[in-house]
């Protein structure tokens, strides 16, 4: 397995990594406790490339996103919703919409996200509610989202809907471009953490677009297309847990080593020295697994499970870590004045996003007994 990366990719995250350091962690949780949406990074990202960073390989990709994770896990769902357009079109996308819409949003000049999440189903995608009706002149879109992650901010967005209503299931779904000014958002929704980027209930209500917002130019195919971009999506939730899970590692082992208790070094203790090299194991693994599905995902084809697995173990291992960096950190990692509670709030995300823990490993379950041997991550 190959996790090379080119000269110029390099210095792509000798970049992010200076980005980080220098520019947003120093300004984090100031923005967190504000709840202030990171407009100035976001540019500096532009100006980084970092819209365009899935263009580059996957492996790439995936560090990139660790990187800005161990900053700030805020800005890891704009890169990664922004993502899954891009994916997608690139991929699915007719000539048309990749000459028309691809070269902004790798600019970064458009940004993008992903309305999937329906009130009534969550992981359900395949019984959306939200339809598209044809016209002579295009498409009449009825939908309501919620859960979409940056959709306040974004320029554009993927939308699915059921095209046809007599095919239940995945195989009557299609995706749709929109434009900014043909969805409302009704509400932002409070969260338990990720506070410096809104989430949103959104409503689209008989918009008519023209027949070339359909992704593909075929009906049907929403649901597959879709599906490809949550592979990817998953590589990139792995990538920022590994990140999440450095920044709780790093911060309890600075804590520990200034901290005393009974007469000694806390990180000169037997047990709290075993407690931090389980934690760095845990993550070493999730970061082969998650780079190794991404060189996967790279050479092509579907990989639903070794994506899925990289999510499961990725952040497993960044709730354990958050988990026990506050406890290591004892009375003080409870209090606002140490950044172990915002990590600790910023992890719980990652067992509902892009497809809950527990659906994943339902997924992965099936497959296992089913006695499919050509499974490649195990």
């Amino acid at each position: 397995m190959d996790f090379h990366v080119s000269e110029d990719d390099r210095q792509f995250l000798k970049d992010v990594t200076a980005f980080v350091d220098d520019e947003v962690i120093p300004v984090a949780d100031k923005m967190d406790a504000a709840e202030q949406y990171p407009g100035e990074l976001v540019d500096r990202m532009r100006q980084l490339g970092f819209f365009s960073a899935s263009s580059r390989c996957l492996v790439t990709y995936s560090l990139a996103l660790e990187e800005l994770a161990r900053g700030w896990l805020s800005l890891i769902p704009i890169a990664n919703a922004h993502t899954s357009s891009v994916w997608t079109l690139k991929h699915h996308g007719t000539p048309g919409q990749q000459a028309g819409w691809l070269p902004d949003l790798l600019s970064g000049a458009i940004i993008s996200c992903l309305a999937l999440t329906e009130p009534h189903g969550g992981s359900d995608l395949q019984n959306i509610r939200s339809t598209a009706r044809r016209t002579t002149a295009g498409w009449v879109i009825d939908a309501h989202k919620t859960l979409i992650t940056h959709s306040d901010h974004s320029d554009s967005m993927l939308i699915l809907a059921r095209t046809d209503e007599h095919v239940q299931g995945h195989r009557g779904l299609s995706l749709f471009l929109l434009k900014r000014d043909e969805w409302v958002v009704q509400r932002k929704l409070p969260k338990l953490g990720t506070k410096g980027i809104e989430t949103c209930e959104l409503k689209v209500q008989g918009v008519e677009i023209p027949h070339d917002r359909l992704v593909g130019g075929q009906t049907g195919k929403g649901f597959g297309q879709v599906m490809d971009a949550l592979e990817v999506g998953r590589i990139a939730v792995a990538s920022a847990a590994v990140g999440v899970g450095r920044s709780a590692l790093w911060n309890a082992v600075e804590y520990i080593r200034q901290r005393e208790a009974f007469g000694t070094r806390v990180a000169d203790m037997p047990a709290v020295r075993s407690d931090v090299a389980k934690v760095g194991n845990q993550l070493a693994a999730a970061k082969a697994l998650t780079l190794w599905s991404a060189v996967l995902k790279q050479n092509g084809g579907r990989h639903d499970v070794e994506t899925s697995s990289a999510k499961v173990v990725a952040t497993d291992a960044a709730v354990a870590a958050s988990l026990k960096a506050m406890e290591l950190a004892g009375g003080n990692g409870y209090t606002e004045d140490y950044r172990f509670a915002r990590i600790l709030r910023d992890t719980a995300l990652f067992l509902a996003g892009e497809g809950s823990n527990g659906v994943l490993n339902s997924l992965i379950g099936s497959r296992l007994v089913s006695g499919e041997k050509n499974l490649a991550w195990i």
